[in-house]
């Protein structure tokens, strides 16, 4: 494996994080434009899929070289890291509580925790399925292959003949 320079590990950070952070604030936008702004839906949402994008892409990395190193780190350190963040959860978390609102303050935590803990298995699971996929895929295309490399070679000697 390569050895990434650390300018290129800096960019990779630094550009997912950019991206990260103007999706976060157009989704949030978006969702409170939708849903309101009494309850804290946006972090809720992006923390969420962010919990999930987070194991899907470290599956996929994992698994195979379908997501190299630098992909890896322009994901998950720069745009996932930008995306999400836990003092958001605990701002959103900390202005129901201070606004006598303890029930959903309780839900949205105990929400935003097990939501998160039942999306990185969801996440993982999903990258486990888009790999096997992938191999199955390349398996076929390659026997497919063989078998042309295979049918040229039996039928060349006859298109010779025919001449």
């Amino acid at each position: 494996m390569e050895k990434l320079s650390l300018h290129r590990r800096l960019f990779a950070i630094l550009a997912g994080g950019f991206c990260g952070t103007i999706t976060r604030y157009l989704l949030s936008l978006l969702i409170q434009g939708h849903m309101g702004k009494g309850w804290p839906y946006d972090i809720f949402v992006i923390n969420i899929t962010g919990a999930l994008l987070f194991a899907f892409v470290t599956a996929l990395a994992d698994e195979n070289r379908l997501i190299g190193p630098t992909r890896r780190l322009f994901i998950n350190v720069g745009f996932l890291g930008a995306y999400t963040t836990f003092s958001s959860l605990a701002l959103g978390d900390v202005l129901l509580a201070t606004t006598g609102h303890w029930l959903s303050a309780l839900i949205y935590l105990l929400g935003s925790l097990l939501g998160g803990l039942l999306a990185v298995p969801l996440g993982d699971m999903l990258g486990s399925w888009v790999v096997f996929q992938l191999r199955a895929a390349f398996a076929l295309q390659s026997s497919q292959r063989t078998a042309e490399k295979t049918t040229r070679k039996l039928t060349a000697p006859s298109q010779l003949w025919d001449k």
